[in-house]
């Protein structure tokens, strides 16, 4: 995940759109109006034609709604951005339609100013007021868990500089974290809260989940314990926000539902088992960043409930994590792996 962006740019961003989008379309009328005059001229004009264009202009003007929906879904605007996520229409045309064109992504991105992975495609849950913080996350468990969690490091081939992370132990030497950390990127790195650097292999790479497993050699540390959760459970989100110093965070668990949303790639619809949260830092601000990702959320005991994957882009202080049981799967998987797998050349969106 990467730092969020100011206002203005993603205000700008759309204002050029808006913009540009006016200047084509003047463009396009003045050239093709002389075009289809002298076609008419030409031609007689049949109830055919009349339907025929009829049926183009509905194509183009739907095509048009999916394309800016797409867009500015994800910003600028927090609440024009949630009444998009809910369109019925609009979800009903991107089911029907291909997938997004590759450009879109980079849209998407400027217009936002947020580069959380595009997680939810149609409808980023919305819920109430959640139940209350923990008053203090200072516990021996939640302290046990903070000194193995690890920083993940990858240079980007498909993307711009160093991919910063989170990450933990599920087994001695096998670190659990994002595969939008490690997408596209390559000579990867963990590295411990007291500065040490261990090279790290991918050996399992789930780009529908967000799930990558890394296997580090000798690194020897002891796998998280587990438990379940349900709303009201308290806890911490762990992390090393902005790729800086590993920070705890109070968390608790707002809901857990099943999440329609997209692909690290923001493009195959996948539906996931996850954890909505609310974390706030002392200062009372977003206990979920950026770099967060791969991070685990424990309760109070130190027990791992899920993997921190993405934030809200409506609610600073919400942010949504993986639930154990949703990623058991690849860490069966991946567990006993040590065989280096294919991570791709882009990186997420």
């Amino acid at each position: 995940m990467g730092i969020q962006g100011s206002v203005t740019r993603p205000l700008t961003a759309a204002l050029v759109l808006l913009v540009l989008g006016s200047i084509g379309s003047s463009l396009g009328y003045w050239l093709g109006e002389p075009i289809r005059l002298r076609i008419l001229e030409l031609s007689s004009r049949s109830e055919l034609d009349n339907v025929l264009g009829a049926l183009f202009s509905i194509v183009a003007v739907l095509a048009t709604s999916w394309f800016l929906g797409l867009s500015f879904s994800r910003g600028p605007s927090p609440a024009a951005a949630r009444l998009i996520q809910r369109s019925t229409i609009l979800r009903f045309l991107d089911g029907l339609a291909p997938r997004p064109p590759g450009f879109l992504a980079g849209v998407e991105q400027v217009l936002s100013g947020v580069s959380f992975p595009a997680t939810f495609s149609g409808l980023e849950p919305i819920l109430g007021a959640p139940p209350p913080l923990p008053t203090q996350v200072d516990r021996p468990g939640v302290q046990k868990a903070a000194s193995e969690t690890v920083e993940v490091q990858s240079i980007g081939v498909g993307c711009n500089g160093i991919i910063t992370g989170s990450g933990f132990p599920i087994t001695a030497n096998h670190v659990l974290t994002n595969a939008h950390v490690v997408a596209g990127t390559r000579n990867s790195v963990v590295i411990l809260p007291d500065g040490s650097r261990h090279g790290a292999t991918v050996v399992l790479f789930d780009p529908d989940v967000d799930v990558a497993i890394l296997y580090v050699r000798g690194l020897n540390l002891a796998p998280f314990p587990t438990a379940s959760a349900d709303r009201g459970t308290q806890g911490a989100a762990i992390g090393y926000p902005g790729g800086q110093s590993l920070t705890v965070s109070p968390a608790v668990v707002d809901e857990v539902i099943n999440a329609e949303g997209r692909d690290i790639y923001n493009q195959n619809l996948v539906t996931r088992q996850i954890f909505v949260i609310d974390s706030t830092t002392a200062n009372g601000g977003p206990g979920v960043q950026p770099g967060n990702s791969g991070g685990p959320l424990v309760d109070l005991n130190g027990n791992v409930l899920g993997v921190i994957f993405a934030a809200s882009t409506s609610d600073a202080t919400r942010a949504y994590a993986l639930t154990d049981n949703q990623v058991a799967g690849d860490e069966q998987a991946g567990g006993g792996r040590t065989s280096a797998v294919d991570v791709g050349n882009r990186c997420a969106v």
